[in-house]
């Protein structure tokens, strides 16, 4: 094992996170031990134990990685209503097919590996995820935009199962289905106004 460059606390954080997110999406969580990340970057087990307190620290900070990548695919709250919607797939869709790692936050594996408190944060950005879609659909059928023949709860969870397609065969291996410009052009078909009106 080559000797590690001494690196600010801030910077070998950050290496030790990314290594263990490359353990996972390369050999799957049941590959992550403190070992295999001490010998990807270059140091001793018991390095990494300086920066983090246990596996459980870093599997948190490697979620909490995730969660930020995740969040700033969300649209802001400049854009509401049918906007905001358009916004947030193709910004899921183009972050799921552009960033593996962000996959992980979607596999019950990964989940189940993670410590109660980092699963509590995954939960809560995706319940705030979800309400934040739920109030969208809401403003998109008021403003006529959005089917009115379903609640917009309804609504939310069809454009969450479209995004999310994207990760499951076969949809998400079809090269004309999966991207950002097409599965928008889903949810347009399956769930917008048919004669909405002036935005």
């Amino acid at each position: 094992m080559k000797k590690a460059t001494r690196l600010p606390s801030s910077e070998r954080r950050k290496q030790i996170v990314d290594a263990g997110l490359a353990l996972c999406r390369n050999e799957g969580i049941a590959s992550l031990r403190t070992e295999k990340i001490a010998r990807r970057i270059g140091v001793t087990p018991g390095a990494l134990f300086r920066h983090f307190p246990s596996k459980a620290a870093i599997l948190e900070a490697m979620a909490d990685t995730l969660l930020e990548r995740l969040e700033r695919a969300t649209p802001g709250e400049e854009l509401a209503g049918w906007g905001w919607i358009e916004a947030y797939v193709r910004g899921r869709v183009r972050l799921l097919q552009e960033d593996p790692d962000v996959r992980m936050l979607f596999s019950e594996g990964f989940l189940f590996a993670l410590p109660e408190s980092a699963r509590r944060k995954v939960y809560d950005a995706f319940m705030r995820s979800w309400e934040a879609l739920v109030e969208h659909a809401r403003t998109a059928q008021a403003r006529g935009h959005a089917r009115g023949d379903l609640e917009p709860h309804e609504l939310a969870a069809a454009v969450v199962g479209l995004v999310q397609a994207v990760l499951h065969p076969p949809l998400g291996e079809l090269p004309d289905w999966s991207t950002p410009d097409a599965v928008w052009a889903t949810v347009t078909d399956l769930l917008s106004a048919r004669h909405p009106e002036p935005a």
